[in-house]
């Protein structure tokens, strides 16, 4: 490949400004329109109701808070918007193919995403089935089939573009851009996670310790960072991302999660979150170890 994952940013027009303005549309298009659309939803399924100020917002916190299909797509919608700000910025403001963002060779190489999905997903499988062997009672089975068939037909598209459009913004756009200024993958990688880490603070589930559920999004942001620097490109980010939410919402939720949905199993009692921590860390051992020593290994093989 003529250019590496980086040097896609000089395609195109690449002035600093642009970078900047660019990053003012997304988040118009996500935080303001799209907050907006879901808002208009969420005020067309509770309807006037004739209630005080404090009775509506106290409506809606407990609406926003009981798993529903109405709260995911509510919560969701928002991506949509994310995704269009992403593809307008790179393809009106910078000027060069949106789907530079995946490969120098602008093109999706859906066996390496099929790879980080399914290895992640199967990591995903393993813990949570070693923690009901352990701990069987911290499980609530709430499977309810109409409830979650319905969830997984909307899951299988919206989640993996509500994680698309993350990995494209944080592990594309902005990776690619401070691009320009470092190559340095540690720099990169730490600028990448504290950037991640900032907007999921106010998910419900920081409530468990800050520090550590920071330093939780802070390592997911360096993890698909380093995917991403690694394999230089990001299939591998998109389909470890989109395995861990679909994982999470159709299978095993919390009751602070900040998708709350219908899945199969509801945890009961959440662990110190220290916990999980170290146990996402495990996961990531694990996923680099096999994709990269796959590889690796694939490689020597075909040179034999």
């Amino acid at each position: 490949m003529s250019q590496t994952y980086l040097d896609v940013a000089r395609q195109g027009k690449n002035s600093w400004w642009r970078y900047l303005l660019g990053t003012i549309i997304i988040l118009f298009f996500w935080l303001l329109l799209g907050g907006i659309v879901s808002g208009l939803l969420l005020f067309s399924i509770l309807g006037n109701q004739g209630l005080s100020q404090a009775e509506l917002i106290k409506q809606i916190e407990t609406f926003l808070r009981t798993p529903s299909l109405q709260v995911y797509l509510i919560i969701n919608i928002q991506f949509l918007f994310f995704l269009l700000g992403i593809f307008l910025s790179i393809k009106w403001l910078h000027q060069r193919r949106f789907l530079t963002l995946v490969g120098a060779d602008a093109k999706i190489r859906w066996q390496r995403f099929l790879q980080g999905f399914g290895v992640w997903f199967l990591i995903q499988f393993i813990i949570f089935a070693v923690g009901y062997i352990l701990q069987p009672d911290n499980l609530e089975f709430a499977f309810k089939p109409v409830e979650w068939f319905i969830l997984l037909a909307f899951a299988i598209i919206l989640t993996p573009i509500q994680t698309s459009a993350e990995e494209l913004f944080f592990r594309g756009y902005i990776l690619q851009g401070f691009g320009l200024i470092t190559k340095q993958p540690l720099i990169l990688m730490i600028i990448n996670g504290v950037l991640f880490m900032l907007p999921h603070l106010g998910n419900p589930e920081v409530q468990r310790g800050l520090l550590w559920m920071a330093l939780y999004y802070f390592a997911f942001g360096v993890f698909c960072s380093l995917l991403t620097l690694k394999d230089n490109r990001l299939e591998l980010a998109l389909g470890a991302h989109a395995a861990n939410n679909l994982f999470i919402i159709l299978f095993v939720s919390t009751k602070d999660s900040a998708v709350p949905v219908p899945a199969m199993w509801l945890v009961k009692e959440i662990g110190e979150p220290q916990w999980g921590v170290i146990w996402f860390l495990v996961k990531c051992s694990l996923f680099y170890l096999i994709i990269f020593g796959l590889k690796k290994k694939a490689t020597a093989s075909s040179q034999q």
